[in-house]
């Protein structure tokens, strides 16, 4: 803990008690739904840029 003495452990303590309480309720399934679904939908946008750039790259090279 350095040099933060023993109100560092009782902060993140609380810290995570409060963020497992958090995960465990309705709105912890929530939000990790959220975050899933936000995860796929980028997923998905960075899969059509790179299928978009890959396909336009390959256009722009001619025979070898």
């Amino acid at each position: 803990m350095g040099g933060a003495g023993p109100s560092a452990g009782v902060g993140c303590g609380g810290l995570l008690f409060l963020l497992g309480l958090i995960l465990v309720s309705p709105v912890g399934e929530w939000l990790i739904k959220g975050i899933g679904w936000l995860f796929v939908v980028i997923g998905l946008l960075i899969i059509a840029s790179g299928i978009y750039f890959w396909m336009k790259g390959s256009r722009n090279d001619g025979p070898v």
